[in-house]
């Protein structure tokens, strides 16, 4: 029983979701499916978005993808920043305003 409470303090282990709690469904595109939602306009430029986000957060983009949070599409973006820190970045990619993590 000590060993769980010292995992779980340590963050190995996580609590269950609560009772009635409603999970999010998230799941990111492939490059092609990316494409194919980008050019039937549903999503804006991933790489004018990925350029502001890195100009607004003072890092250097290294990774974008499209996401679908149920039914809203989400870049999700890794940034660098000049301290060395991997920054994850949430903008919703229609009209490319931040949103806070799932």
């Amino acid at each position: 029983m000590q060993l769980l409470l010292v995992l779980a303090m340590m963050g190995h282990i996580s609590a269950p979701p609560a009772l009635g709690a409603e999970r999010t469904a998230h799941t990111c595109l492939s490059p092609s499916e990316t494409r194919a939602a980008v050019q039937e306009r549903r999503p804006a430029d991933p790489f004018a978005m990925l350029r502001n986000a890195a100009r607004t957060a003072g890092g250097e983009p290294l990774r974008s993808r499209l996401c679908r949070w149920d039914d809203k599409y989400v870049y999700e973006m890794a940034l660098l920043r000049r301290d060395g820190k991997v920054v994850r970045i949430y903008l919703d990619a229609v009209d490319g305003k931040p949103i806070s993590q799932p």
